[in-house]
């Protein structure tokens, strides 16, 4: 009687925090690239190592902010449904007109961080200063910066 009470009181105490995210890709192309795909992997494993519970939306692209808050509010209800603390959406900006063979380059990242239980929209930031050379190794570097922020964001809420 005694164990079962502890078991219940120790569980109460050891839940972990669930994270929905979104990749948006914002570049006018049709797919999402293999550059998103890795970003997308790196932010869920960092999380995972984060001790997160963390589940995705499908990747997606956009070409309009008001496509943008369309997939946003798709995400954000997603999470809702799927009994998540909190929802992000990550917007990976690329400039075709700079790009190594046929990859673009990455220029900007906005992030926004939003309660699913008030949906007040916690956080928004941008990281411009990106330095890549389009190798995944850099897509894993920017991907761990980019948890980090959310992560520092998160445990200040």
């Amino acid at each position: 009687m005694i164990f079962t009470f502890l078991l219940l009181i120790g569980s109460a105490y050891c839940s972990a925090r669930q994270l929905s995210f979104q990749i948006v890709q914002r570049d006018g192309t049709a797919d999402v690239s293999e550059q998103s795909l890795t970003i997308e992997d790196e932010v869920l494993t960092n999380f995972f190592d984060y001790g997160y519970i963390v589940t995705n939306s499908e990747a997606a692209v956009s070409s309009s902010l008001s496509q943008d808050e369309k997939l946003y509010n798709i995400g954000i209800g997603e999470a809702i449904e799927g009994f998540s603390d909190f929802f992000v959406q990550i917007k990976l900006y690329y400039d075709a007109a700079n790009q190594t063979g046929d990859v673009p380059e990455l220029k900007k990242i906005d992030w926004v961080l939003a309660s699913t239980k008030s949906g007040e929209k916690l956080k928004n930031h941008t990281i411009t200063d990106i330095k890549l050379q389009h190798k995944e190794d850099d897509m894993k570097k920017i991907s761990s910066v980019l948890a980090a922020e959310i992560n520092s964001a998160l445990k200040a809420k």
